[in-house]
C-alpha cells in the first residue's frame, strides 16, 4: 500500500518533469526514468527489475503527455504530418525490437545505457551544440526510415521519447525550429503507444508484482501523468520569465550529476 509520502513524491516527479519539458523543450522521460528508478528503490520493488519497470512504465505516462503535446502543436500547425506518416512504420519497428531488446538486459546494464545517454545530452546542452537550418529540402526515404528506426530502437530500450534525435533530423531537413519540435514532439506518441504495448506483450521481468503488468507499474502511471501534463504549460510560462541560458547550464549539470549516478550505481557486467 502507498503511503502519503509516497504519493507526494510521484506527484513532486511529474510536476517536476512536465515543467522541465516545457521549459527547456525536452522528453520528460529523461527525469521520469531515473527518478522512477530510485522512488521504486524506495517502495522496496525487486531491485532485479527496477530499471524495466522504470521504463516500461514511462512509456505509460508518455501516451498521456505527448497526445497531450501534440494536440497543442497541431493547433499551432506546427506538425508537418507528411513526414510523420513517413516515418512512423520504421519508428514503430524500432521500438518494438527496443523493447524486445531490452528484455534480455539486466537493470546493471540499462542503468549503464542509461547514465552514457545522460552525460552525453548534458555535454550536447554545455557545449551549445545544435544544427544549423537547411533550406526546406524534404528527407529521402532512406534517411528517413534509417532515422525512424534508431529514434525506435533508442526509445525502446531506454523508454524516453526522441527528440534528442529526431529534432537535429528535422532541422537539417530544413524545418523551422517550431515545426521540428512540434514533429518531434508527435513522434512520441506512436513511440509511446508501440512501447506500451511491447512491455505488455514482450516483457515477463515484473508481471508476478502486484499492481503491474509486463513492466508497467499502474499506480506510478496514474500519479505522475497528470502531473506532468499540469508542468509542461508552467515550464512553457516560465521559459518567458528566466533566462533560459543559465537554466540550461544548471539543467545540464542535474543531468550529468544523474548520469554519473547512474553510472556509479551499475555493477560490473562481465
Amino acid at each position: 500500500m502507498l503511503g502519503v509520502s509516497d504519493i507526494a513524491l510521484f506527484a513532486a516527479l511529474g510536476l517536476t518533469a512536465g515543467t522541465l519539458s516545457g521549459l527547456f523543450g525536452i522528453g520528460g522521460g529523461m527525469v521520469i526514468v531515473p527518478g522512477l528508478f530510485y522512488l521504486f528503490h524506495l517502495l522496496a520493488l525487486p531491485e532485479g527489475v527496477l530499471m524495466h519497470l522504470a521504463a516500461g512504465t514511462s512509456m505509460g505516462i508518455m501516451i498521456f503527455t505527448s497526445a497531450a503535446s501534440t494536440i497543442a502543436h497541431h493547433l499551432k500547425g506546427d506538425v508537418q504530418w507528411a513526414i510523420v506518416w513517413r516515418i512512423l512504420p520504421a519508428i514503430a519497428l524500432g521500438v518494438a525490437l527496443g523493447k524486445l531488446f531490452a528484455t534480455h538486459l539486466n537493470t546493471a546494464a540499462l542503468e549503464l545505457i542509461f547514465g552514457l545517454f545522460l552525460v552525453g545530452i548534458a555535454a550536447k546542452i554545455l557545449l551549445d551544440w545544435s544544427p544549423q537550418p537547411k533550406e526546406p529540402k524534404p528527407p529521402n526515404a532512406w534517411l528517413t526510415n534509417l532515422v525512424g528506426t534508431v529514434l525506435g530502437l533508442k526509445s525502446g530500450v531506454l523508454g524516453i521519447g526522441g527528440g534528442a534525435i529526431s529534432v537535429p533530423f528535422l532541422l537539417y531537413s530544413g524545418l523551422s525550429m517550431s515545426q521540428a519540435s512540434g514533429t518531434s514532439a508527435s513522434f512520441t506518441l506512436p513511440i509511446a503507444i508501440v512501447g506500451t504495448l511491447s512491455c505488455l506483450t514482450f516483457a515477463t521481468q515484473a508481471t508476478w508484482i502486484p499492481l503491474a503488468t509486463g513492466t508497467i507499474y499502474w499506480p506510478a502511471v496514474v500519479m505522475v501523468a497528470p502531473f506532468t501534463m499540469i508542468g509542461a504549460p508552467l515550464g512553457t510560462q516560465l521559459c518567458h520569465w528566466v533566462p533560459s541560458a543559465r537554466l540550461k547550464r544548471w539543467f545540464a549539470v542535474f543531468l550529468l550529476l544523474l548520469g554519473l549516478r547512474l553510472l556509479g550505481d551499475t555493477t560490473p557486467l562481465l
